[in-house]
């Protein structure tokens, strides 16, 4: 390990005249590291008088011991960083329209990797434009990216860097850095060429922050990794069942989401596109609106996104579940949504939309050939629960 440090030391040896430096904090094991290093180099060579920013992306989806964990480990840093004589500031991207936005209001489907609408309407997208607020001077974005996270994470490494190092990664820095598509910015990976055990152990042996955060979110799954509860581009949420049982009430909702999401008679048509079923129907935007608070009943988990998430001074929470409907669409009616034709179903519709039995035992059916449901269904009942709620 010592000679990964050595080089991710040389390479922020090489950014000490910079003046502006952001880091991409997500919670994780990685992104906590990366910021501990740089808080470590800024220490050591006696640097001060830089600004630095740290930066989460809020999804509004995230899992709460995620978050409680991020915002923890932000202001720890901060902190420290301050005590060095260099101005930290902690700044949250968030989507311009969450996933209950996006599910109850627009209708959109459960994403697959034909339709990956969640990646650049949740993430992508909300981070960029933080990070363009701060491009008016030269910056370094510094990520926690290594190439061993997966062949396509290494493949986006090695064909994007500003210079590959044929002979020996150790060699050289410019391979550490990528161009951004972000004026003034360029992006580093300190610790690309760590391990996932060497992560670990370097951590194992931080005394100067607190770390238990940390260790409660993975729990013993050193390669667990993190995104949002509702996210249908894994088949299963393995992350889920490093946490206590009441968490999989969500990996239950996910499930039905993305069942539902594939059975026409869930889905509006259409003529245009790749495909012929459009965005849910009454009926699928009827069904999750009724699950999402029986799924906080079950799971003792409050779905956030519903209280955080305002429209004329209104949270969701109000919109969808208490005030007068006929207040609600006007409120809603307010946005401006970029999508293609008329997507609006009236809140009264959505609240009182009745589901079948004959539709609930079609999910029941459908949900069986699920890989998901079946490793879930061994711990418990917990998709039977929240549909018999219906």
């Amino acid at each position: 390990m010592a000679h990964k440090l050595t080089e991710t030391f040389r390479v922020f040896d090489s950014l000490k005249n910079e003046n502006r430096f952001i880091l991409a904090y997500s919670g994780g094991k990685d992104s906590t590291l990366v910021s501990i290093l740089f808080f470590k180099w800024l220490s050591s060579r006696k640097l001060s008088g830089k600004e630095i920013y740290i930066i989460h992306n809020d999804t509004q989806s995230e899992l709460d011991i995620l978050e409680t964990w991020a915002r923890d480990f932000m202001n720890q840093f901060c902190r420290k960083v301050e005590d060095t004589g260099n101005v930290c500031q902690k700044l949250f991207s968030t989507p311009n329209q969450n996933f209950f936005i996006k599910t109850i209001i627009l209708g959109y489907p459960a994403p697959s990797f034909a339709f990956r609408w969640c990646v650049n309407h949740l993430k992508i997208t909300p981070n960029k434009e933080m990070i363009k607020k701060l491009s008016d001077k030269p910056f370094i974005l510094i990520t926690g990216h290594r190439e061993e996270e997966s062949s396509a994470r290494a493949s986006i490494i090695k064909n994007n860097s500003l210079t590959s190092c044929p002979l020996s990664e150790y060699s050289c820095n410019s391979s550490f850095f990528m161009n951004l598509d972000v004026k003034n910015g360029v992006k580093v990976m300190p610790i690309k060429n760590w391990t996932v055990n060497e992560v670990w152990q370097y951590l194992a042996r931080v005394n100067d922050f607190d770390l238990s955060g940390l260790y409660l979110l993975y729990n013993g799954n050193l390669e667990a990794r993190y995104g949002c509860w509702h996210c249908t581009l894994v088949k299963i949420q393995k992350n889920i069942y490093n946490l206590s049982d009441n968490y999989y009430y969500l990996e239950a909702l996910r499930i039905i989401y993305r069942t539902v999401s594939d059975i026409e008679i869930f889905r509006e048509k259409k003529e245009w596109g790749y495909s012929k079923l459009g965005p849910l129907n009454a009926l699928g935007r009827g069904l999750m609106l009724k699950l999402f608070p029986i799924t906080e009943k079950y799971s003792g988990k409050r779905f956030y996104g519903l209280d955080e998430y305002k429209i004329e001074g209104y949270s969701l929470r109000e919109i969808f579940y208490e005030i007068d409907p006929d207040e609600a669409d006007k409120v809603i009616q307010k946005i401006k949504f970029r999508t293609k034709g008329n997507r609006f179903i009236s809140i009264k519709t959505l609240r009182t939309v009745k589901i079948d039995k004959y539709l609930l035992d079609k999910i029941y059916e459908y949900i069986k050939r699920n890989v998901a449901y079946n490793i879930l269904e061994i711990r418990g009942n917990y998709v039977e629960k929240l549909l018999n709620e219906i």
